[in-house]
């Protein structure tokens, strides 16, 4: 579901735009492997306390 929310939110933006992304560790894994077979660039990746930030790079080839 989280990744269903990520996919949303970068249909929202046009190529090359960027989305910043917060959420729980146990999530992490599975959206940043899902963003990539997607074709979209995760550029940064930090943690405040139980959160993770991602910066995700929509990319032109990516698919929608």
């Amino acid at each position: 579901m989280t990744f269903v929310k990520v996919k949303m939110g970068l249909q929202q933006i046009a190529p090359p735009g960027k989305l910043n992304v917060r959420l729980k560790e146990e999530a992490l894994k599975n959206v940043i492997s899902s963003l990539k077979a997607e074709g979209h660039r995760v550029t940064n990746v930090s943690r405040e306390g139980t959160i993770f930030l991602l910066e995700v790079e929509k990319t032109s080839g990516a698919t929608k």
